[in-house]
């Protein structure tokens, strides 16, 4: 018997066996591992339905990297290489857009490293020994061709490290106007975290966020001087780090101006393995963890909602510098993913965008879909997709919480458990998120509403252990195959007892969802 066997053969019993613990419960005879209270009459702030998203490199050429390692083919058959997810100009990863119809609507951005390093119009760049990758039309194909079989919008990042805006708007006039059509471009978005520009011998040492205004506004100005760049928005800053204030941010802001911006934009990962570092299942679970993002990002959403502007956090993940093996690709990134989506969603963020990026070495860790491809003699690849943890998690949100309102949960438990819960309409149906983000703890949840409801049904997204990989993650028991395709997920019913409350079992390495239908139904 396998590990999955057992934690699936233990899990099953366990919801078999959860009335009998129920019983024991009432009678004083167990503890429950968490008490959840959810105030199911008091909705809040709706979720965007297209509140999830991708933040994809705009070439892995740009970040630096050439061709991949690949495997060990038998005799006769082309390695498999890692590989951009939207696979190759002329051969699209299709398969990969599924992925993203999955999610709903949504948001795909373009940007990443590879941003400020790639060109366009590579000769007549003005630094072209900072042009690791030229962009051309068939870039953009592929870029369009994603919009429209997922069905998402495009937040395309152009180059603002060559700081040239006569240069950049060709990119914009003669490139993404001509091949993507209008209505899949969300906006444009002038460099990626130029508060580490600093870095290159691009800027001088002495760049500032007031410096950053005046290179930002050149692109304005730029822009809005032709007819066909003048008709799209802009996002930004895209700050990480140094400038990740409110002060600075606001200088930003107030600088440009709030009419030239459709949204602000800032990125954060939630813990690094830059410089060699290391992150442990147990601190990127740690609630400390995430209650210093809260404390740093509630006073950037702060800033936006005083200027009446939406805030995105457009480029995200579990650790910097490509995540952490073991952590980043484990079970424990969906438990961190589920938590920190409703996190930023209660912080006011209207948009969260988990990014991918490539390493030479093979991949990174944290991509919430991994990509390999092979290059047949006559030049045709052929793609295979392995959902990863933390798109699990994607989907768990997306399907039941996107397009939601929030409710107040409140969670009493000694353990690592957090709790959320979200609501269509006021008496609606209650969907309540249980995570047990605890390193070994397992047991029984309670869950009250503050009104009488209907039947539940259980649906569990689990794992043998936190450090389970993508095979042996299952949503309701099923897997998603390569092509993006998963089976119906199975659930089970969860009745109130004479108290109206709503128990069952919460294995360890597990997020329970509990939908509690309106009272008749």
């Amino acid at each position: 018997m396998n590990a999955w066997t057992r934690v699936a053969a233990v899990g099953v019993a366990a919801l078999l066996a959860a009335p009998a613990a129920r019983a024991q419960a009432q009678q004083g005879g167990a503890s429950p591992l968490a008490t959840v209270t959810v105030e199911s009459g008091t909705p809040g702030a709706r979720i965007p339905r297209d509140f999830l998203g991708f933040s994809l490199e705009v070439s892995t050429l740009g970040q630096g990297i050439g061709a991949f390692a690949g495997d060990n083919p038998r005799a006769g058959e082309p390695a498999e290489q890692i590989v951009y997810a939207l696979g190759h100009p002329g051969s699209p990863n299709t398969a990969y857009f599924r992925f993203m119809r999955n999610l709903g609507a949504g948001m795909l951005r373009l940007g990443g490293n590879s941003q400020d390093n790639s060109c366009w119009d590579r000769g007549h760049a003005p630094h072209p020994d900072g042009c690791q990758a030229e962009l051309g039309p068939d870039d953009l194909r592929l870029f369009s061709q994603a919009a429209r079989e997922s069905g998402w919008r495009l937040i395309v990042g152009i180059n603002l490290k060559q700081n040239s805006p006569a240069w950049a708007l060709g990119e914009v006039a003669d490139g993404i106007a001509r091949v993507i059509p209008r209505e899949q471009v969300f906006a444009i978005e002038p460099g990626n975290e130029p508060d580490l520009f600093i870095r290159t011998p691009y800027r001088a040492a002495g760049y500032s966020p007031e410096n950053l205004v005046q290179d930002f506004l050149g692109y304005v100005r730029a822009f809005a001087s032709s007819p066909a760049a003048g008709r799209y928005a802009l996002v930004g800053p895209a700050t990480c780090c140094g400038w990740r204030n409110p002060r600075d941010l606001a200088t930003f802001v107030d600088g440009v101006g709030r009419h030239n911006l459709r949204w602000i934009t800032v990125h954060n990962y939630s813990a690094t393995t830059c410089n060699g570092r290391t992150v442990s299942i147990a601190q990127l679970l740690s609630p400390e963890l995430m209650d210093r993002f809260n404390d740093e990002a509630r006073p950037l959403a702060a800033v936006a909602r005083e200027r009446d502007l939406p805030i995105a956090m457009a480029e995200t993940n579990s650790a910097s510098c490509g995540g952490m093996p073991g952590v980043s690709n484990a079970f424990a990134a969906a438990l961190w993913g589920v938590d920190y989506a409703f996190s930023i969603a209660e912080d006011g963020y209207v948009n969260l965008d988990f990014h991918f990026s490539y390493r030479p070495e093979g991949g990174s860790s944290y991509n919430p879909v991994d990509s390999y491809g092979r290059q047949g003699a006559a030049g045709r690849w052929t793609y295979r997709n392995v959902a990863q943890p933390l798109y699990y998690a994607m989907y768990l949100f997306a399907q039941h919480a996107s397009g939601q309102r929030l409710l107040p949960a409140r969670v009493e438990s000694g353990m690592n458990v957090r709790a959320y819960a979200v609501s269509r309409c006021a008496g609606c149906a209650v969907k309540v998120f249980v995570l047990n983000k605890d390193t070994s703890a397992a047991g029984q949840v309670r869950v009250h509403l503050d009104r009488a409801m209907g039947s539940g049904s259980l649906l569990l997204l689990q794992a043998p252990t936190l450090g389970s990989l993508a095979p042996e993650v299952r949503y309701g028991g099923q897997q998603f195959t390569s092509g993006g395709v998963i089976a119906a997920p199975v659930t089970v019913v969860v009745r109130p007892d004479e108290r109206g409350d709503y128990t069952f079992t919460l294995p360890n390495a597990a997020i329970a969802l509990l939908t509690v239908e309106r009272r008749g139904r």
